[in-house]
């Protein structure tokens, strides 16, 4: 199987296509509520809520909900909103081989676990998402990653066999369940190494 050739890549979006800071959301929330950054973190991520709603499990009303109810407060959603997606920034090294790899005629798919209002706020202010030919994420379709529900989504519409896709991820336990679906799997580090390894599969990218 790893001398097949490589019909479809997938990218991960978070810390792989953009750059994030959970953090940064934590700070910034933290500055409407008066309250600690480990306390919201607590409230939205260590308990979980963060993730059912990357999950489509529940809805924002219910997340806002959950999240004044934890902080003891009742916060303005919109700003909550604004202060939990304001927290991206560019990596313009690798929009730029995305780019190139689809313009050599490689299927593109973006598997990202990622939020409603967080993908909503990249689209209007990125032009990646449009490289891709499919979107697998996990609001839509209820599962997050490590979960095989969502590689059994990318499968089905990678348009080839499971061992003719190579999925990149910087989290090692993503990839791993990749595997376990018969998908070849990169670990994001560095766009140097990402490059390298692709190529040892005969991926290239064109220039743009």
């Amino acid at each position: 199987m790893e001398t097949t050739a490589i019909r479809t890549v997938i990218f991960d979006m978070g810390n792989v296509l953009i750059n994030f800071s959970h953090e940064k959301a934590c700070r910034q929330i933290a500055a409407l509520a008066e309250r600690s950054a480990d306390d919201v973190f607590k409230v939205l991520f260590a308990s979980g809520l963060e993730m059912q709603y990357e999950a489509g499990q529940i809805s924002r009303a219910t997340l806002l909900q959950e999240l004044d109810a934890g902080l003891n407060c009742q916060l303005d959603g919109g700003k909550v909103i604004d202060a939990a997606c304001d927290i991206f920034w560019a990596k313009p090294d690798m929009e730029s081989l995305a780019a190139g790899i689809k313009k050599s005629g490689y299927r593109m798919i973006l598997l990202s676990n990622v939020n409603e209002d967080h993908f909503d706020y990249i689209k209007a202010r990125y032009e990646f998402p449009e490289i891709f030919d499919e979107l697998v994420l996990s609001y839509q379709v209820g599962a997050c990653k490590p979960d095989e529900k969502i590689y059994h989504q990318a499968i089905s519409v990678a348009k080839c066999a499971a061992h003719e896709c190579v999925f990149i991820d910087d989290v090692q336990e993503n990839i791993d369940a990749a595997h376990r679906h018969g998908i070849r799997g990169i670990t994001y580090k560095t766009t140097e190494e990402l490059i390298k390894a692709l190529s040892s599969m005969g991926v290239r990218a064109a220039s743009r």
